[in-house]
Formats: C-alpha cells, structure tokens, sequence
C-alpha cells in the first residue's frame, strides 16, 4: 500500500510540473539559507571548544577603576607564571604572549605579517599539533620560528620548509634570519592564535626572541600583555582571587594595585561575551533571522498545497464514489507533501554545497560541511519542516 501512496504521488507531481517546481524551489532556498546561517551559527559557538582541556582553560581579564591606566585584554606580565609556580596544586599550566606586526621577507617576497612572541607552552597546553618539525625543540633557539601552512605556503610554496629561513625586521630596523623550527597544522578559529580580527597570528616565537623585537615580556608593572592559565580539574576561578590579589599588591605598584582587579574568564566563553557581548548578540539576530526564512518558506510552501488541494475537490470526490476511505486520502496526500520536502531537501543540499564557498569568501570565515551539525540539529530543522 505505502509503494502504490508513492507511486501515485510521483505521478500526480509529474502531472502538475509547474507546481511542483515552484514548491521544491521555494522550500529548498529556504531550507539552504537556513542551513548557511545556521552553519555560520554553530561555528562561531564552537570557537575554543576544540581545545586541549577546553573546560579548564581560562583568559586573564583586567578590570580597571580608571579605564586610561590599562585595556581590559591586557594582565600583568609576571602573574601567570608566578602563579603556576607558587600555586601548583591549583594551576596545572600558563601561557603568556605579546604581538607585534613586523617586515617578513624570502627572496623577492616581502609582507608584513602578525608575530605572536610567547611561552614554548603553546603547543603542549592547547594540543596544537605540528605537521612538521619536533613539538619539543621547536622554541629552543632564540632565533627559531614556528609558522602556519598557510603562511608557509605563501612564502615558499610548500609546507616540508624545517631548516628555512623568514628574515625578520625589528622595530629599530635591524634584520634577522629566523629558522623555521615547525609547521603548526591550521587549526579551527581559536582565541589563543587569534584572539580577535585584529590579531591573527601566523608566525609565533620564543620568549627570548622579545629581545631583537625589543618587547619586554615580563615585570609586574608590564600590563600589555595577553595572559592564559589552566587550572587543575575541580579548580574555580573564585579560587585564584584571592592569591591574584595578595601577588598584585605585594609586587606591582601602588597605581596598579589600587586600580586593576584581575579576574579569570572560561575560555570556552570568552569569544562570544568579548566586547559586551556583541559576537552573542550578534548570533542570536542571525538565528532569528533563519529561523524567520525557514518559517516563510514552511507557510509558503502550506499556502501553495492548500491552494491545490481545493482544486482537486473533483478527484477526491471521485475516489469516494469509488470506495476510497478518508483515511486513505489523508494518506495519499501527507505522501505527496513527504515527497515534496524529500526533493526540497536533498535539492537544498546541493545549493549548500555550491552557495558555501561564496559566503565563506563573502563572511572572510569557513563555513563548515553540511554534516558538522550536531545530529539534534538536523532533527530541529527537519521537525520544523514537517509539523
């Protein structure tokens, strides 16, 4: 019986080809658009979650009674490492970075590229992983650099350039050939490479080549730098108040101990609550707004079936004179809507695939793969569709 409801169905579509191109194409643009916001969405909810130990993982915030002594992303240069060595048993690893723009030059090529300058615990702390070169003495040398892929293909042409060298300018106009120690692997948007579109960082170097850049990378009146800490499991951030507090006032001076407070946000948290929440704010518009284009699209596609089935008073009519059952009517026509979406689906799939670069290059961001959603997800749209 389920085989002659399809069967029949495809007929009747074939029949009335007019109506149903115009309803598979409005249900499915609506469904795509869906689908790209929707990705652009769960992307941008996913930033840090792919991280090592992404629960524990924190960003040293500061806030200031007078805003002019300092910026709220900035922290005290000594207080992450001082806090990994006096408090062990509640801080399990730190990380600490400055960044810099600067000349980058190979040959005839020459750019200015963004240079984060920071502790040899990148790799180890976020699980960051090198496609070439050795995770353990990629920050030894002074003068040794890990890149990015892309960066390295930019530059060389290719990734396998361990032993290579970037000549990089400082800020007095000196110049140094760096060794390419390491090729980190591009990873997933991150608020540890680039913590906002100001700061994407592609080259990263060890603490001790802040002396060519001329950066000072520690102190306890340094408040320009980006401060990280990963707490031991079961550890809350209320816990570190209290020694962030007793270090400040004990080592730093009396202007920054009177005015900053520093405190710990979850890592996991921060990208979409960064500058009052506007990312947040910004995600819940776009949801609003899919969610308005699919409910269009689902009213649309209702108001066109119903248009038509008050044109087939005729058949139906017919089908009862002929012993047909109401029940099997209801069936008949909830096949032909199933089929309906079925084409709808499978076509917005397809303008997915093909609309996804565009917006990526449009939104200057990768929209991820039509199957990255949650299963839950795809459950959402499609009882969205079908109710």
């Amino acid at each position: 019986m389920l085989q002659n409801y399809f069967t029949i169905a495809w007929r009747s579509l074939w029949k009335n080809k007019g109506f149903s191109i115009i309803n598979i194409l409005g249900l499915s643009i609506g469904i795509a658009f869906t689908l790209l916001i929707g990705a652009y969405v769960w992307g941008e909810l996913q930033v840090d979650h792919d991280l090592k130990d992404a629960d524990n993982q924190y960003i040293l915030q500061s806030k200031w009674k007078d805003p002019n002594l300092g910026f709220e992303l900035g922290t005290v240069a000594q207080l992450p490492k001082t806090l990994k060595e006096l408090y062990p048993t509640l801080v399990a690893n730190y990380y600490h970075w400055d960044g810099v723009t600067s000349n980058i030059s190979n040959g005839n090529k020459h750019f200015r590229e963004s240079i984060q300058v920071g502790d040899s615990t990148l790799l180890t702390m976020y699980g960051f992983s090198l496609l070439h070169g050795n995770p353990a003495t990629a920050f030894t040398d002074p003068f040794s650099a890990v890149v990015t892929e892309t960066l390295a293909i930019k530059y060389f042409g290719k990734t396998d350039v361990v032993g290579q060298t970037l000549t990089i300018e400082s800020f007095t106009g000196l110049k140094h050939d760096f060794t390419i120690a390491g090729i980190l692997k591009n990873v997933n948007k991150n608020s540890v490479t680039a913590i906002n579109d100001d700061n994407k960082n592609s080259i990263f170097l060890p603490l001790k080549a802040a002396t060519f850049l001329g950066r000072q990378m520690d102190g306890w009146n340094n408040t320009v730098l980006v401060g990280y800490l990963e707490l031991k499991k079961g550890v809350t951030p209320k816990d570190l108040e209290g020694p962030m507090r007793h270090l400040i006032k004990e080592n730093s001076s009396q202007q920054i101990s009177d005015n900053l407070t520093p405190y710990l946000v979850p890592l996991k948290d921060y990208h979409i609550n960064a500058n009052g929440g506007v990312i947040k704010k910004m995600l819940y518009t776009l949801s609003i707004i899919a969610l308005f284009i699919l409910l269009m699209a689902v009213i649309n596609f209702v108001n066109i079936c119903v248009g038509r089935s008050s044109r087939r008073m005729k058949e139906m009519g017919i089908r009862k004179v002929l012993g047909g059952m109401r029940k099997q009517l209801i069936w008949q026509f909830l096949t032909e809507s199933t089929v309906l979406v079925m084409l709808a689906t499978i076509f917005a799939m397809l303008i997915y695939l093909v609309a996804r670069p565009y917006f990526s290059d449009v939104l200057g961001k990768e929209i991820t793969g039509i199957f990255s959603f949650p299963f839950y997800g795809y459950l959402s749209c499609f009882g969205v569709i079908l109710a």
